[in-house]
């Protein structure tokens, strides 16, 4: 068919600021989302613009001045869209006699306009014109678009086509004009035919939280209260995919998640398993580029990775990252944003202190640590010494003897030079300055730490920070 764009009068365009919404249109047709991922690649198109049978878009008129309008213009704009397609010889405005639009029998209705015209700035208005110059239309009313052909009404070919990038709803205004005059008689508030939003959402609903128990060599956990043992740990993604529009022009895709973790933890220690809806990726994939998963997402989807310790292994201190994003040939879009932390961390168990500056050997001051447990529990004590090189030593009272341990309800003290005389790595540096961990297996709350230098040469005292971390995430 032949669509010409409608020609309005000097006086319609003026009209057409009045703002006048007395009419209603209601969305029955429930045309549904648009996800935003596919509006970034291409322009969709929805393939039914008004609804489909008795699932119609319906236009009810209510300020139509005297009850009635004698030769009626129908005009129906689609804010957002990019254009209208026509595929429909057979396009009509039909009268529902009844009140029964559900009921698509050809004698339940009358047609009051035909001849589609296509206009506006993106040919995004659609009108009708009156069948003939006797046609009336009528407050309260039910008005829809459809086809006929003669003995029922099926839905209306109309194709409308969004622009790609867009992320704002498809809007849809009605106006009723009289042909005679072309003055506004009636018109809408708009109505959204069609929602953007994101077609893949994602979120993490358990996090890695595993407690390293330092007083196993930092070997297994502590307690992974979720799986009643302590070597392993996992995360659960919840992946849904929204309703997409039906009928529109959408290609396919691939939703990948990405699991980041601190550099220091090598997973060829560790046993990776994934269940759900995702198919692991090799653990030498994890090892070089992190942790890529291909996921069949379903409506809704709970995704596990799961890491599980050898238990001859350190397990350092870790925090893990988490990305899901939707790849489209060469473009990708968040679904989960890649943080640091976001998918959880592995700490240690127990009480956790640092101790920034303390003097190393060969200077006149004397640094000592104390530390009483009161947690009813004997507990061992583990340090980590860190240079200014970044040089590691760890000393405890397991593997050390000359490291007493902290029988329940005692105060330990610890002096910083004894735990040089044990470093045996000829790579740290003893004589410059170092940081300390400390590390105490025990409820954190019941354990006090304090720290304080000595100079030698006047024989003056003054206390050392001790930062408390067993109340932070890492």
């Amino acid at each position: 068919m032949t669509i010409n764009k409608i020609g309005l009068s000097v006086v319609a365009t003026a009209v057409l600021s009045v703002t006048a919404m007395a009419g209603t249109i209601s969305n029955s047709a429930a045309l549904g989302l648009i996800g935003q991922e596919k509006l970034s690649l291409a322009d969709v198109t929805i393939s039914d613009g008004f609804g489909s049978q008795a699932n119609s878009i319906i236009y009810i008129p209510t300020s139509i001045p005297a009850t009635s309008l004698k030769n009626p213009v129908f005009k129906f704009t689609y804010t957002n869209a990019k254009s209208i397609v026509v595929n429909d010889d057979n396009l009509s405005v039909f009268e529902c006699l009844d009140g029964n639009e559900s009921n698509t029998t050809y004698e339940n209705w009358r047609q009051v306009a035909d001849s589609p015209q296509i206009s506006g700035s993106n040919n995004e208005v659609i009108s009708f014109n009156a069948v003939d110059g006797d046609t009336y239309a009528y407050n309260n009313k039910k008005y829809i678009i459809a086809h006929s052909d003669g003995a029922d009404l099926s839905k209306a070919d109309v194709n409308i086509s969004v622009t790609k990038g867009s992320t704002a709803d498809v809007q849809l205004t009605a106006e009723l004009y009289s042909g005679d005059s072309q003055a506004l008689t009636d018109a809408t508030s708009p109505t959204s035919v069609a929602k953007v939003g994101p077609e893949y959402v994602a979120r993490i609903t358990q996090l890695f939280d595993a407690r390293i128990d330092a007083s196993n060599s930092f070997q297994v956990f502590y307690d992974q209260y979720d799986h009643g043992n302590n070597s392993e740990d996992d995360v659960i993604i919840n992946v849904k995919r929204n309703v997409t529009l039906a009928g529109a022009s959408l290609t396919t895709d691939t939703l990948i998640s990405d699991l980041t973790f601190d550099q220091n933890l090598t997973l060829n220690n560790y046993a990776v398993a994934v269940a759900g809806g995702i198919v692991a990726g090799t653990q030498n994939d994890m090892n070089v580029s992190g942790n890529k998963h291909v996921l069949n997402a379903g409506d809704d989807a709970n995704d596990t990775i799961a890491l599980t310790v050898d238990g001859a292994s350190k397990i350092e201190k870790t925090q893990f990252g988490y990305h899901a994003y939707v790849v489209e040939g060469t473009s990708t879009f968040d679904v989960i944003k890649s943080t640091t932390n976001n998918a959880g961390a592995w700490t240690i168990y127990g009480y956790n202190a640092q101790i920034p500056n303390v003097a190393g050997i060969g200077t006149d001051i004397e640094t000592t640590m104390k530390f009483t447990n009161r947690s009813g529990l004997d507990a061992d004590i583990f340090f980590t010494l860190i240079d200014q090189d970044g040089t590691i030593v760890e000393l405890s009272s397991v593997d050390t003897p000359e490291i007493v341990n902290l029988p329940k309800n005692t105060t330990g003290k610890y002096n910083a030079t004894d735990l040089l005389n044990l470093v045996t790595d000829p790579e740290f540096n003893k004589n410059a300055s170092f940081s300390v961990e400390v590390a105490i297996p025990t409820t954190p709350s019941a354990v006090y730490g304090i720290a304080s230098f000595k100079n030698l040469k006047t024989a003056q005292f003054s206390d050392l920070p001790v930062y408390n971390t067993s109340t932070m995430t890492y």
